[in-house]
């Protein structure tokens, strides 16, 4: 396996439960394995879209923080997303690909227009095994960084009530609780 592939089995161990990647790989059923192959093709196709437009930090192969940083062209930007939302479509099926599509857009309504043009934390992962080093604090914080030395405002969207204390400790303090339809569940903008 090449690193890429093992980060993307890595951030599947720390998402699997989320409920947004529970809702686009519902076309895997009850095949686990399956599903998780599914994920880490989905988790591929983000490295791609984010190392072309924005970045990515990896912490070994423990896992990483894909971020959209707004310094691509708005062409390559489209170009990009429309690469990888063809490539979800045949990926995830057509029921998995249209929670993607409702989801997505429904979150993307949501977001508070002073920021909406910011810096998208898309998907920060570290597999089980690998946390409680720090490995995630220093991943975000090498792009806020970045992002604080270019005056740009970041945000980020989650459904896991526990990472709150996390990321209100590294300048998260703007929150917004939302409820997502497809999922059925609640979820957190925050924003810096």
């Amino acid at each position: 396996m090449n690193q890429i592939s093992l980060v993307c089995s890595s951030l599947v161990e720390a998402l699997l439960d989320d409920p947004f990647y529970r809702a686009i790989t519902i076309e895997s059923g009850a095949d686990e394995e399956g599903r998780q192959a599914v994920l880490a093709k989905y988790f591929d196709l983000a490295i791609t879209e984010a190392r072309a437009i924005g970045e990515v930090q990896y912490g070994g192969t423990d896992g990483a923080a894909l971020w959209h940083t707004c310094e691509a062209s708005s062409s390559d930007i489209e170009i990009h997303v429309a690469t990888r939302r063809q490539g979800l479509a045949k990926l995830l099926g057509a029921r998995g690909f249209d929670n993607y599509l409702r989801i997505s857009d429904s979150m993307a309504d949501q977001v508070p227009q002073q920021v909406f043009d910011g810096w998208y934390l898309s998907i920060l992962g570290v597999r089980p095994q690998a946390r409680g080093q720090r490995l995630a604090q220093r991943l975000v914080e090498m792009t806020l960084n970045r992002a604080d030395g270019q005056g740009a405002a970041c945000f980020l969207e989650t459904f896991n009530p526990l990472g709150l204390p996390f990321y209100r400790r590294l300048g998260f303090n703007d929150e917004i609780r939302r409820f997502e339809k497809v999922t059925g569940r609640e979820y957190w903008v925050l924003a810096r």
